[in-house]
């Protein structure tokens, strides 16, 4: 697998590989659909997403051409999600930040509409997550796992207003629960139980 991402260009002491802004005129459907979910049903009318449990879509790391063909015909793809949880130790949070933007990238340069996914843990992330960022363009953010956690609720929102002052988004997809002071008016929210969309904010 790492040999695909060996000619990848990165940028940054981390070597983030870099990812294009998405089509300012891109036309994304209503539905939000897990990856494995997708691909198990061949739903290609949707924004694809890996916003669930790492050991349902560790498969595309191990094969990523497998699944390219398929990923090109989606409407859109977000950018894969291993996690980054606040108990791992830097070099594997990095590790699995540098892996998520390498196949991004990877699939983006194959013709893959490709949003870029935003996430983050503990400050000492916040340099990675932003290397090699596009500005001013469509990111999607999950806040799924975190309610009813103070600790991690005050960590993401912390990052989230770190994210929104470095990269001005011009439209944020939003997975999981409404949290307090978002930027509602560029948000598009997406329910994490049952994939029905609610709207906070501005529509397409």
């Amino acid at each position: 697998m790492l040999d695909i991402f060996s000619t990848l260009p990165t940028v940054g002491k981390e070597q983030m590989p870099v990812l294009e802004p998405v089509d300012a005129n891109i036309e994304l459907p209503n539905e939000l659909v897990a990856f494995d979910e997708a691909f198990t049903k061949k739903e290609t009318n949707c924004i694809v997403h890996f916003f669930t449990d790492d050991r349902r879509f560790l498969r595309i790391f191990r094969n990523p051409e497998k699944y390219l063909p398929f990923l090109k015909k989606c409407a859109a793809v977000i950018e894969p999600d291993l996690s980054q949880s606040i108990n791992m130790p830097y070099a594997l949070r990095q590790v699995h930040a540098w892996l998520n933007r390498a196949l991004a990238s990877w699939l983006q340069k194959q013709g893959v509409k490709i949003i870029q996914n935003i996430t983050w843990s503990l400050k000492d992330s916040y340099e990675y997550s932003l290397q090699g960022r596009a500005k001013n363009t469509i990111v999607a953010v999950n806040c799924t796992g975190i309610i009813g956690h103070d600790f991690s609720k005050y960590l993401w929102m912390e990052g989230y207003k770190n994210v929104v002052l470095a990269l001005n988004p011009t439209k944020i997809i939003r997975y999981g629960d409404r949290m307090p002071d978002e930027r509602t008016d560029i948000s598009v929210y997406f329910e994490n139980s049952n994939f029905n969309r609610q709207f906070y904010g501005s529509k397409r």
